[in-house]
């Protein structure tokens, strides 16, 4: 099976495209139906009080839907290049599946399992033991009713028809979410030696070049002078080994193709190495960044930041590796050589982003005293801009009335959906204890970022790479008028999440993606971008609307 994402020719994608838009409104009406009853279980229902968690029947049940979710999301990875023969399958099952007597059933269990919740519910506030005779009714009635929910969609045949057609995926998927589960079972019940451990080598760095160095083991506390540090759980390296391990993962499968296995599996211990390392060494720089320079940079800024910059040191580490080495890679001088126009292409469609994450993060990393430093990002991302002048020629063209007139709704909705925040009020007050000069300086420089290179780095990653990837492994060859239902969701969904407002901000994706079918360039997105962040400046600064910028 191969992860070939390019275009199979426009009637296939059509005929995609339709059946996608069948499942579409059942998929949505069955996943609101599961979520409504779930919130309404969720509500009612309290954790009896005399179980402990792993006596707990409700624990494990939690941790099979956890499973689910995550086995789920591995299968549609693994599936999509077969994702046309999936969804005709699918659609065939529910053809010949008749939901509704399913679905009356599913309401009548749960008719009955919202009073059977709220009575045992009433129990564990009465602190009062249940008798084990009502407490295995209601986990049997429980599961019937997950069950139940199941079968409105296709039934138990049609699942294992495709199960079976999909079995190969099936098996991987489930054992990946097995594998999630039990890494993070193991990191959360194995954090105290492995914090243990953090702290000792963070204290041999710190040994190297400081002098007053003390250790508390028992509060797992590393001090120097009258700063200290205390590594709990979060601080342990191993949400950052998780992070590896997952990156590393669909690094792998992605380019399975030209990796060599089992030898490419000497990245994991590779990974979790270099990781755990560099959280070692952020503890340190922390310690003495809080001693000898500013504990509130060390706290604020540098705390949170380092460990991303870790991750993305690591990771680029990684792939640098594995790409210029003949032990991972099995593929051909000559083809590498060969691939290098169209990385030069997806460079210029990426790499102004990823100049305005490291900018961002190291920003942050000097927070609260981060500011004066907007600068980086507008040099950061214009220097990429320039360097990859060449590709950008094309792109540039005239964009309808229609671009502009989005960017204003966009700009207003925005606006008028700002809910205000402490961030806006410490702006305002920082701006107030600076000169005029200095104010109109950060100003321009911030409407600039704001207005112009933000825009285009976003837009060319979002709509211009993200979104034709998603159709296309090809990416370059996807028109920008081409639509697909899981392009135009997925894009606007990431586009929102990195937005403090989220809902607002897959509203805004979704409008800059209908702008570049519209347009069929990225010229018109990018505008449309434009037009909403330079109106948006222009209010926050005439109305001292702070929270804006």
């Amino acid at each position: 099976m191969s992860l070939d994402l390019v275009d199979h020719g426009p009637r296939a994608s059509r005929e995609t495209n339709r059946l996608f838009g069948l499942l579409g409104a059942r998929a949505t009406a069955w996943s609101a139906l599961c979520i409504l009853e779930a919130i309404s279980v969720s509500w009612l229902f309290e954790l009896p009080y005399w179980f402990s968690a792993w006596g707990n029947p409700f624990t494990y049940m939690r941790q099979a839907v956890v499973w689910a979710i995550i086995s789920a999301a591995a299968f549609g990875v693994l599936v999509w290049p077969r994702r046309h023969e999936l969804v005709t399958l699918w659609q065939s099952e529910q053809a010949a599946h008749r939901w509704r007597p399913a679905l009356i059933l599913n309401l009548v269990l749960l008719a009955c399992l919202l009073p059977a919740t709220q009575t045992l519910t009433v129990y564990s506030k009465g602190l009062a033991e249940a008798p084990i005779a009502l407490l295995t009714m209601y986990v049997v009635l429980l599961c019937a009713t997950g069950v139940s929910m199941l079968r409105i969609d296709i039934g138990f045949g049609g699942a294992m028809r495709i199960a079976r057609a999909f079995a190969s995926e099936a098996l991987i998927a489930g054992c990946a979410g097995l594998a999630v589960l039990a890494m993070s079972l193991l990191s959360l019940h194995s954090w105290g030696p492995m914090a243990t451990a953090t702290l000792t080598v963070a204290k041999s760095m710190l040994e190297l070049f400081e002098a007053d160095v003390a250790v508390d083991p028992d509060q797992r506390m590393l001090r120097i002078g009258d700063f200290a540090v205390i590594v709990t759980r979060d601080c342990s390296g191993y949400e950052g080994i998780a992070l590896v391990v997952a990156f590393l993962s669909i690094y792998l499968w992605v380019f399975r193709s030209s990796m060599r296995f089992p030898r490419a599996f000497w990245l994991y211990p590779i990974g979790i190495v270099s990781i755990w390392l560099l959280n070692s060494a952020r503890i340190a720089a922390l310690a003495s960044l809080g001693a000898h320079v500013s504990p509130d940079i060390a706290v604020k800024g540098f705390h949170s930041q380092a460990g991303w910059i870790a991750f993305i040191a690591a990771t680029i580490g990684i792939m640098a590796l594995a790409q210029r080495s003949a032990v991972c890679i099995r593929e051909p001088r000559v083809a590498v050589v060969r691939a290098q126009t169209s990385d030069r292409v997806l460079l210029a469609y990426v790499a102004p982003f990823m100049a305005l994450m490291a900018a961002s993060i190291a920003m942050s990393a000097v927070a609260p005293f981060d500011r004066p430093l907007y600068v980086l990002k507008v040099i950061a991302v214009g220097a990429v801009l320039w360097l990859y002048r060449d590709v950008y020629r094309g792109m540039v063209q005239r964009v309808p009335f229609e671009a502009y007139a989005a960017g204003l709704l966009v700009g207003i909705v925005w606006i008028a959906t700002d809910p205000g925040t402490a961030a806006g009020g410490d702006l305002g007050t920082w701006i107030a204890q600076q000169s005029p000069l200095a104010v109109a300086g950060w100003l321009a420089i911030r409407v600039i970022g704001a207005s112009v290179t933000v825009p285009i780095a976003e837009e060319l990653a979002f709509r211009g790479l993200l979104h034709r990837w998603l159709i296309a492994r090809e990416f370059d060859r996807v028109p920008f008028e081409r639509f697909t239902p899981v392009a135009l969701v997925v894009s606007s969904v990431l586009f929102g999440a990195m937005h403090g407002r989220w809902l607002a901000g897959i509203l805004a994706g979704a409008v800059f993606a209908l702008v570049m079918y519209r347009t069929r360039s990225i010229a018109g997105p990018i505008v449309a971008h434009m037009t909403a962040n330079a109106l948006i400046c222009l209010w926050a600064i005439v109305f001292r609307q702070w929270s804006l910028l």
